[in-house]
C-alpha cells in the first residue's frame, strides 16, 4: 500500500468518525427530550355563593311590620288609630326588609387561589 492510498483511507476514516460523532451528539437533543422551564402563576378568583333566597328578608319584613304596627297603634285615637297602625305596619315592614337585606345578604362572597403552570420566560 502506498502513501496516497494510506492517506485516502485515513481521510475517509477520519470523516466517518467525525460524522458519527456529530450524528450521536445531535441525536440526544430531540424535542421530546428537552424539558421546558415552567413557573407557577397564581391568581385570586372571586366566588359568589347564593344562599336560600329571601329567608332573611322575609323575617325582617314580618318583624319590622309587627314592630311598626305596635308603634303606630300607640299614636292617634279613634279612626286615626287604625290608619296609624296600618301606616306603622307598612313603614316597619319596609325598614325591616331594608335592614335584613343589608345585614344578612342573600349572597356570600369569598376568594380562592387558582394556580397553573406557565412557560418561564
Amino acid at each position: 500500500m502506498n502513501n496516497v492510498t494510506a492517506g485516502i483511507i485515513g481521510g475517509v476514516a477520519a470523516t466517518l468518525i467525525a460524522t458519527s460523532a456529530m450524528v450521536f451528539a445531535t441525536r440526544g437533543e430531540k424535542e421530546e427530550d428537552k424539558v421546558a422551564a415552567t413557573r407557577t402563576e397564581c391568581t385570586q378568583e372571586r366566588v359568589v355563593t347564593n344562599k336560600q333566597w329571601g329567608a332573611n328578608s322575609v323575617v325582617g319584613t314580618v318583624l319590622g311590620g309587627a314592630a311598626g304596627a305596635a308603634i303606630g297603634h300607640q299614636i292617634g285615637g279613634g279612626s286615626g288609630k287604625d290608619a296609624a297602625t296600618a301606616a306603622g305596619a307598612v313603614g316597619g315592614a319596609y325598614v325591616g326588609n331594608k335592614v335584613a337585606r343589608e345585614k344578612y345578604p342573600d349572597q356570600e362572597v369569598s376568594y380562592r387561589e387558582k394556580c397553573r403552570e406557565v412557560p418561564a420566560g
